[in-house]
């Protein structure tokens, strides 16, 4: 499960008839409707981040830019291993 600043919800649809397979449902706090998405984790995170049209779901339409910033306060505290 997962889920947004903005209230969006994302989850994986089990079906123990279809081990395997995991598509994504996905729900918008704009519309409320459950949306299926039949693709993997890997691709449905890159829409989310980097398909501008990948709508009402992803940050890419509204041109934040790309930031990465590294956790701290962790065991490593921002030291390379």
């Amino acid at each position: 499960m997962g889920s947004t600043e903005w209230a969006d919800e994302y989850f994986w649809l089990i079906d123990a008839e279809r081990p395997g397979d995991y598509p994504i449902l996905a729900r918008s706090n704009d519309d409320g409707a459950w949306k299926r998405h039949d693709m993997s984790t890997s691709e449905f995170l890159y829409r989310l981040l980097a398909d501008a049209d990948f709508q009402p779901f992803g940050i890419a339409q509204y041109d934040l830019g790309t930031t990465f910033e590294h956790g701290s306060g962790g065991p490593f505290d921002g030291q390379p291993l």
